[in-house]
């Protein structure tokens, strides 16, 4: 089972867990093939994520985000380097990797 957003969600993904609306409404069941027309209603539900099966093998082929750290870290310096020594910008480059690093977990 893993989490994806909804805009990484795909025709005929299946559902590893029931999709509740922000009220509780159950939207969609466990167990559900994902269709153009159940996306649709999940998004005009606001649902953002939700949890699908894993396709056999695609957990061996996923990275670990883990590893990916340094290798996210490192793209930030590159991109924020010469601005470091200002602590507004070290604190917006440590966001931007946060953010990378949890959208990587969210995959």
């Amino acid at each position: 089972m893993r989490r994806i957003l909804l805009k990484d969600a795909r025709i005929d993904m299946v559902l590893a867990a029931d999709v509740h609306n922000g009220q509780d409404m159950l939207l969609l069941k466990k167990g559900v093939a994902l269709t153009e027309k159940s996306l649709r209603m999940l998004k005009s539900w606001g649902v953002e994520a939700l949890r699908v099966q894993e396709a056999d093998g695609a957990s061996a082929d996923r990275p670990d985000p883990g590893k990916n750290q340094d290798k996210i870290e490192k793209a930030m310096e590159a991109r924020f380097g010469d601005t470091l020594a200002d602590p507004v910008m070290a604190e917006i480059c440590r966001a931007a990797a946060a953010i990378v690093h949890e959208r990587n977990h969210l995959s």
